[in-house]
């Protein structure tokens, strides 16, 4: 079973996540940490209903000639089929499951099949397509570090599979690290299994030490 999950969205992310303004890259993050995460799905219920509030308060202008007579245009025409919302079905609270929302973008079903490239010794990597961002789930072989970095934009990281530690506490699967410019860290792996992550950036990591820095345009993160 998933242990407890400790580490969480801030509410700012959340907010923009109900407000559909994330990259689709964070997006696709926040999403998946949502599946497992009833507290964070508590969360976005009342965001999106504070934002449903504020959209019911704005007052209401007059509708011009030419545009009154294109909504009753409109009101005129037949109704559309109704649409069927879609149940998503339970998801089972297991690490070793990749999330419904991110199998759907992934050539295998089990992590251990995916052609992960490998970037640098001890850590491999597989881009995932987005519109907006860059998102990839990243594997960091048991008792492994990465190298020390900064961020020059927002990360949102999700542990798939694993735990890592850094200068922010313990991270295991489930947990959600929420990283701006303001943080400097250097995940190590725990002993005992890989540490598997999916990720979503906005901008580039900022590398500390010559030798990383001078790898980066080759892991591409």
């Amino acid at each position: 079973m998933m242990s407890k999950i400790v580490h969480h969205p801030t509410d700012e992310t959340l907010y923009s996540y109900a407000a559909g303004s994330l990259p689709a890259a964070m997006a696709l993050v926040v999403g998946c940490h949502l599946q497992n995460c009833q507290r964070c799905k508590g969360e976005l219920a009342r965001a999106e209903s504070v934002g449903g509030e504020l959209m019911a308060s704005l007052e209401a202008k007059p509708l011009g000639n030419d545009r009154r007579e294109a909504v009753l245009a409109m009101l005129d025409e037949p109704s559309p089929e109704p649409v069927r919302p879609v149940v998503a079905a339970p998801v089972a609270e297991t690490a070793g499951e990749i999330p419904p929302m991110l199998s759907k973008l992934l050539p295998a079903e089990r992590y251990d099949d995916l052609p992960w490239k490998t970037i640098v010794p001890g850590m491999k990597q597989l881009k995932i397509a987005c519109d907006e961002g860059d998102a990839f789930l990243l594997r960091i072989a048991a008792g492994k570090k990465m190298p020390v970095h900064s961020h020059r934009g927002n990360e949102l990281t999700l542990i798939l599979r694993g735990g890592y530690s850094d200068a922010l506490g313990k991270f295991n699967a489930g947990d959600f690290a929420d990283l701006d410019g303001s943080v400097e860290h250097q995940p190590i792996a725990d002993d005992d299994e890989d540490c598997i992550c999916l990720a979503g950036m906005d901008a580039p990591l900022a590398f500390r030490g010559i030798i990383a820095r001078m790898l980066q345009p080759f892991i591409r993160i």
